[in-house]
């Protein structure tokens, strides 16, 4: 208790020397500040510290206190801990490297922490601190800690060794033909496997930490002489502007980094396989890397990327063009087709030919709903069963999908509800969504699918003109850090038609890089 009232004697005392001496005093801010410092700072004995460290991480079972009595030169016995998490410390490292080298010391020489640190501790990585808070955040970044009674220091030594997944094959990006390698949740991990593809000094991983409360690690990698400096400072501002307690994923840095956040459309573009991400780099791009997801964010981007599958570049260039215009159609089949089909059938019978039309007639004679009800329940339908066959397990989601799909569609005609012509338009919308590479592009689609169909209600061929051409004035106005959205679709020059959706060149024929990025370096070397 005396203790404690000579404290907070010794407290106010700072407390009015420090209100004293400032020009514009605030005694609680003061005193907030002192409080803080003093809390922060180690004391010289083990006892306090070991009280401290327990008290600041609420007394976890997790924590492994190991005391060790190492004898002294002198033959006096001074009192040693080593600390850490059970689960992210390598026990094997904390054992081999730290507690067997401080139990076999020399009796013969004098115990201080510099000792330890030079001629004793064989782990790799050791730092010194002396506060309560680098101590507490080495704690949980899976370091080790090393206590000495009577020195105000400790000394937090690399350990890392957490469970993790391998590396594996992509499984939301799969391709028949190329690197089957893929990102972990280990930033570590990625970031070794980006250096594996690019053996380059000039590639640079710039650290950074976001989230008040889970500290998440990152980095942005981008090659230093390529990339445009002002995007590669644009990103850096953005990701420093980020005030939140935690990042669990990549995903939820995207609506701090989106120039439009509004926007229904992919402003980057996320992928989990290391060669896209590489190729990325060395296109001038900037790649952001978080720990504890396994997929990284490209930026900036055009639309027409959304298109382009990484495969493209490892089959012959005829194939990989073809395949990009039949993407190209799928996405508008996808966006449009059900619009079409309710627009004809309510307004515009006149364009189809005429055997074409009485056969619809007739398939529709005994259905009670209008066009537009009838394709919004088998498009409700559709995303219900697709929703249900991605949350289920694998093999049964895989059967829902299709046992599903089959029987509703089949038994949904025959109760005479909805038109076979419709459900093959449906069929079909549902392949153009599938055959669209990247998965937040076809969520966007499918959801621009809906305003569509009312406009085609509502106006007939007219609503879907006015509803592409007002979803085409935004993506007109949509950037990514500066770049134009469609840019890819409006090239300045014929070196940008090298590799877009018009055209794909063979592989000796790339020789620049997309002008519109106002990269460092535009030649590809």
């Amino acid at each position: 208790m005396l203790k404690r009232w000579a404290d907070s004697v010794s407290l106010l005392g700072k407390l009015l020397k420090k209100s004293a001496s400032s020009a514009s005093p605030d005694l609680l801010t003061a005193a907030v500040e002192l409080q803080e410092q003093s809390s922060e700072q180690l004391s010289g004995s083990l006892e306090s510290n070991l009280s401290l460290i327990k008290d600041a991480t609420q007394n976890p079972s997790d924590l492994i206190v190991r005391e060790l009595l190492l004898q002294n030169e002198d033959g006096l016995k001074i009192r040693a801990a080593v600390l850490y998490i059970d689960g992210l410390a390598e026990k094997d490292i904390v054992h081999q490297c730290v507690i067997l080298p401080l139990m076999q010391m020399d009796h013969n020489v004098q115990v201080t922490l510099t000792h330890i640190e030079k001629f004793v501790i064989t782990a790799s990585g050791i730092k010194r601190v002396s506060t309560l808070k680098e101590s507490i955040k080495g704690l949980l970044y899976s370091s080790t800690l090393v206590l000495l009674d009577g020195v105000a220091e400790t000394l937090l030594i690399t350990s890392e060794g957490w469970e993790h997944r391998f590396v594996s094959n992509p499984t939301s990006e799969p391709i028949i033909r190329g690197p089957q390698d893929a990102f972990n949740e280990v930033l570590r991990t990625n970031t070794a496997l980006i250096r594996r593809k690019i053996k380059d000094p000039q590639l640079v991983l710039f650290p950074i930490q976001i989230g008040t409360r889970t500290l998440t690690d990152g980095a942005i990698a981008y090659l230093q002489d390529v990339a445009n400096p002002n995007i590669v400072n644009e990103v850096k501002r953005r990701l420093a502007k980020i005030e939140t307690e935690g990042i669990l994923d990549s995903g939820q840095l995207e609506d701090y980094l989106k120039d439009s956040p509004y926007s229904p459309f992919p402003q980057l573009n996320s992928t989990e396989r290391v060669d896209k991400a590489s190729a990325a780099i060395l296109e001038g791009k900037v790649v952001v890397l978080v720990d504890g997801t396994p997929f990284a964010l490209t930026m900036p981007i055009t639309f027409t990327e959304f298109l382009l599958a990484t495969e493209d570049y490892y089959t012959n260039f005829w194939a990989a063009t073809m395949l990009r215009w039949v993407r190209f159609l799928a996405m508008l089949m996808a966006l449009t087709l059900p619009s079409i089909y309710i627009a004809i059938t309510t307004f515009h019978q006149e364009m189809l030919p005429t055997e074409l039309m009485l056969a619809i007639a007739s398939n529709r004679s005994g259905i009670p709903f209008p066009a537009f009800s009838e394709a919004l329940i088998m498009e409700i339908s559709l995303e219900l069963l697709r929703e249900a066959s991605l949350r289920l397990p694998g093999t049964m989601g895989q059967t829902v999908g299709i046992v599903g799909a089959l029987v509703i569609g089949q038994a949904a005609v025959q109760a005479n509800i909805v038109g076979p012509v419709l459900t093959i338009i449906v069929s079909f919308t549902a392949i153009g969504a599938f055959a669209i590479p990247n998965y937040n592009a076809s969520l966007t689609i499918r959801l621009l699918r809906f305003p569509i169909m009312m406009l085609a209600a509502v106006l007939g061929i007219f609503g879907i003109v006015f509803g592409t051409s007002m979803i085409l004035i935004h993506m007109i106005h949509l950037r990514s850090f500066g770049v134009n959205y469609l840019a890819a679709l409006t090239p300045q020059s014929l070196q940008d038609v090298d590799d877009s959706i018009v055209l794909k060149k063979p592989a000796f024929s790339l020789k620049y890089r997309p002008s519109f990025l106002g990269l460092r370096g535009k030649n590809r070397k």
